[in-house]
């Protein structure tokens, strides 16, 4: 099973391959924001420090939010829309 790790607490989650990662931090009462929860409004944004290439794909319209927002789809993404993979640490 994947591991998630939150990088600002510490605390970390085992989960089931491809299980959302806003399921994660919301069964793990982690300090997460949501607002549309639909990849429009980037309230949910975090930073993969570790383990990009253990996230699903990013698309367009993800991609699209991050980037108006000035920041770096190469690392950032958001959880409404992000599956895991495989071992990943997250940043807000």
């Amino acid at each position: 099973m994947p591991k998630v790790t939150f990088k600002n607490t510490g605390a970390s989650a085992e989960v089931a391959d491809g299980k959302m990662l806003k399921e994660v931090t919301k069964e793990n009462n982690w300090s997460v924001a949501y607002g549309c929860e639909d990849g429009m409004c980037g309230t949910c944004m975090v930073k993969v420090v570790e383990g990009q290439a253990n996230v699903s794909p990013m698309e367009d319209k993800e991609r699209e939010t991050i980037t108006v927002m000035g920041m770096d789809a190469s690392v950032y993404r958001l959880c409404c829309q992000c599956k895991i993979n495989g071992d990943c640490t997250i940043e807000q």
